[in-house]
C-alpha cells in the first residue's frame, strides 16, 4: 500500500503549538548530554508520508532495524506502517546477527542503520527473489557493506536511499547509495518542503547546511518552533536544491593550515585494519592551535603484541599510504572498544572516560 502525504500542516500560533499533541525525541548525546526536541504528531505523520511518496513508493512489509524511541525508527518503523497498513518486523531489539524473516511476494522496505548492512549482505540471494525492495539508510556516509549490497542487487530494481537530517529538523535531503566501485559523486537533493538559507561557513566556499522547513522541532525554552535551523554540516551548493556534503564542521580541523576531515581518517583506518573501529577527537594544541587524536579499538590487548608502539606505527603507516599528504594524528590511543549510541554515533564523553581508564590500567 502507499502512504500519501497530506499538505503540510499550517503554522500554528504559540498557544496552539504548545497545546498540540507532541512527541519528544532526544538528540543522540554523542557530544554530551542529550537534548529533547518536540514535534507535533501531525507533522510526524506528514514527514513519514512525504518520504514515502518521494523515495519509497508502495510497500507491503517493513523490516525496521532502527530503535523506535529514535525519531528515524519511529517515523518508518511505527508511523509509516500505520499509514500504509504494512506489516512490520521490529528487528532493532533482537540480536544483531538474527536473520529477519522475509515475506514472499511482498514489496519490502528495509529501515537500516550502518550496522544493518553486513547482515543484509548475507541476505542478497534471498532479496533477489522479492518483487521490489527499497532501503533507507540513516547516515550521510554509506558503509562499504551497503555499497556491496547495492551492487549485488543492481539488476533487480533494488533502490537504497540515504537520508540526511537531524532530530531538530527531521529529514532534509536524500541521495541514492551507489554500488561499490562507483565514483560516488551524486549530489544531495532537498526534500520537496525544504529550502536552503544562505549561510557562509568559511572562506573556502563552504556553506553551513541551514534549512527552512515546516517540520523544524521546538527545542528547550522555545515557545514555538523556529522557521529555520542551522545544522553543524558544511556543504557546497551545486544548484538551488542540490549540494555536496563536505562533513560536519566539528569534523574538520586544520593542522598547520592543512585541512583534515576526521571522517576520512576514520574510514582509512577501518579499511586498512579489518575488524578494528576508529574515532577521531579534535583537540587544542599549544603549537599548532588545533589538532586531533585517533582512538582505535584493539582486536587484542593493546599492551601485548601488535599494541603500542608497533600498533601505533602500523596505524600511522596505513594512514600515510591511504591519505598521502594528510597530517597524521597527534597521538594514537588504543581502547577495548569505541562506545557508540544506538544509531552508531560515537559517545565522545564515554570514549574519553574509557581511554582514561585504559591508560590508568596500563600505567
Amino acid at each position: 500500500m502507499t502512504a500519501t502525504a497530506p499538505a503540510a500542516p499550517a503554522a500554528a500560533t504559540t498557544g496552539a503549538r504548545e497545546a498540540a499533541d507532541e512527541a519528544a525525541f532526544a538528540t543522540s548525546g554523542h557530544t554530551g548530554e542529550p537534548v529533547t526536541w518536540r514535534r507535533p504528531r501531525d507533522l510526524l505523520d506528514y514527514e513519514a508520508a512525504l518520504v514515502a511518496d518521494t523515495l519509497i513508493g508502495p510497500v507491503d512489509y517493513i523490516i525496521n532495524f532502527a530503535p523506535v524511541h529514535h525519531m528515524y525508527g519511529h517515523l518508518f518503523g511505527e508511523i509509516l506502517p500505520r499509514l500504509c497498513g504494512a506489516e512490520v518486523h521490529q528487528a532493532w531489539h533482537r540480536d544483531p546477527t538474527d536473520v529477519p524473516p522475509l515475506r514472499e511476494g511482498a514489496r519490502t522496505l528495509l529501515v537500516c542503520l550502518p550496522s544493518s548492512w553486513p547482515l543484509l549482505r548475507h541476505l542478497v540471494p534471498a532479496l533477489r527473489d522479492l518483487p521490489g525492495v527499497v532501503a533507507l539508510h540513516s547516515s550521510a556516509a554509506p558503509t562499504d557493506a551497503a555499497r556491496e549490497v547495492v551492487a549485488g542487487l543492481h539488476d533487480r530494481g533494488f533502490r537504497a536511499e540515504s537520508l540526511l537530517g537531524a532530530t531538530e529538523t527531521g529529514a532534509v535531503a536524500h541521495r541514492p547509495i551507489e554500488p561499490a566501485g562507483a565514483p560516488g559523486t551524486t549530489p544531495w537533493r532537498l526534500l520537496p518542503d525544504v529550502y536552503l538559507v544562505p549561510d557562509r561557513g568559511d572562506d573556502a566556499g563552504a556553506d553551513y547546511l541551514h534549512v527552512a522547513s515546516p517540520r523544524i522541532a521546538r527545542g528547550p525554552g522555545m515557545s514555538q518552533a523556529p522557521h529555520s535551523w542551522r545544522l553543524t554540516d558544511l556543504i557546497r551548493r551545486r544548484g538551488p536544491r542540490t549540494f555536496d556534503h563536505l562533513g560536519r564542521a566539528s569534523r574538520l580541523v586544520k593542522v598547520n593550515g592543512r585541512r583534515v576531515w576526521l571522517d576520512h581518517v576514520e574510514n582509512a583506518v577501518r579499511g586498512a585494519l579489518p575488524g578494528a573501529d576508529a574515532a577521531c577527537l579534535p583537540v587544542n594544541d599549544d603549537v599548532r592551535g588545533e589538532h586531533y587524536e585517533l582512538y582505535v579499538s584493539a582486536p587484542a590487548d593493546p599492551a601485548g603484541p601488535g599494541g603500542p608502539p608497533d600498533g601505533a606505527r602500523l596505524v600511522r603507516e596505513s594512514l600515510t599510504a591511504a591519505l598521502p599528504g594528510v597530517p597524521g594524528p597527534r597521538a594514537v590511543r588504543f581502547v577495548p572498544r569505541i562506545p557508540r549510541t544506538d544509531t552508531g554515533k560515537v559517545r565522545l564523553p564515554a570514549l574519553r572516560g574509557l581511554a582514561d581508564q585504559t591508560h590508568a590500567a596500563h600505567a
